[in-house]
C-alpha cells in the first residue's frame, strides 16, 4: 500500500460519498486511477465495507458508556472462558451495543452501550449484574469521544 492509497483511504473514512473526480482533484491524480484503486482495496479487503454512520441521537441515544463484564463462577474455568465468549456473541446482538470485546483472558467481556438516558444504562447494568455467569459489571460513562466518534456517531 502506497501513500495514494493511504490518502485515498483517508477521504473514504471521512465521507465515503464523495465523488471519485473531486477525491481525483484533491489528490492530483486521474479519476480513473481513484476508482481503479477504490476497486483494488475493495477486492483486498483493504476496505471491507462502504457504511452509513447514523446519529445516535436520531434514535433517542443521548449518552454511551464503557462497560467492563466480568464472567465467572465456573469451577472448571473452560466453561467461563467459553461462557465469556458466547455472552460476549449474545451482546453483540443488541443494537445499542456498539463494540464488544473479550479480553485475551476470556473471563472479561468489554463493550460500549448507548443509552436513552444515563437512568438506562444503569438499568442496562443492573440487568447484567443479575444474569447468571456475571461475576461483576463495571460501569464508565462516556463523557466526551476525542478520537473514534465514528462508533458513538458524536463528532464532538
Amino acid at each position: 500500500m502506497d501513500d495514494l492509497d493511504k490518502s485515498l483511504i483517508r477521504f473514504l473514512q471521512r465521507d465515503a460519498r464523495t465523488p471519485f473526480t473531486k477525491i481525483a482533484e484533491e489528490l492530483g491524480q486521474p479519476d480513473t486511477t481513484i476508482h481503479f484503486r477504490t476497486r483494488k482495496l475493495k477486492e483486498k479487503d483493504v476496505v471491507s465495507r462502504f457504511s452509513a454512520i447514523v446519529n445516535p441521537k436520531a434514535l433517542g441515544y443521548s449518552t454511551a458508556a464503557i462497560l467492563r463484564i466480568e464472567i465467572g463462577g465456573h469451577i472448571i474455568p473452560e466453561i467461563s472462558k467459553d461462557r465469556s465468549r458466547s455472552f460476549a456473541e449474545e451482546l453483540a446482538q443488541d443494537e445499542q451495543y456498539l463494540w464488544v470485546a473479550v479480553d485475551k483472558e476470556p473471563m472479561t467481556v468489554y463493550a460500549l452501550v448507548m443509552g436513552f438516558d444515563e437512568t438506562d444504562l444503569t438499568t442496562r447494568a443492573e440487568k447484567l449484574r443479575k444474569t447468571a455467569d456475571v461475576v461483576d459489571v463495571t460501569i464508565t460513562p462516556v463523557g466526551k469521544v476525542v478520537k473514534g466518534w465514528e462508533i458513538t456517531g458524536w463528532p464532538q
